[in-house]
């Protein structure tokens, strides 16, 4: 019983620095950062969230690119 303990130790504290950059990414983004940070704390649901994390990111990110206007190419920079 000690060992497992023992061996679960080192996933929680990556767990928890996770969870800390995960409120800053919630907060940026407007999400529940309370919520975010209580998923990525629970094992094995902070697995399938850390997916849904991810893709959430990448398409927040392309819509902010999106958004962006966008400007005529200098003929004389590359």
């Amino acid at each position: 019983m000690e060992e497992q303990f023992f061996g679960f130790v080192p996933l929680m504290i990556v767990f928890i620095g996770l969870a800390i950059g995960n409120y800053f990414i919630a907060d940026r983004m407007g999400r529940n950062k309370v919520l975010w940070v209580i998923l990525t704390l629970i094992p094995i649901v902070n697995f399938v969230f850390m997916y849904y994390l991810f893709y959430a990111l990448i398409i927040y990110v392309l819509d902010k690119l999106n958004g962006l206007p966008t400007r005529e190419r200098d003929e004389g920079t590359y």
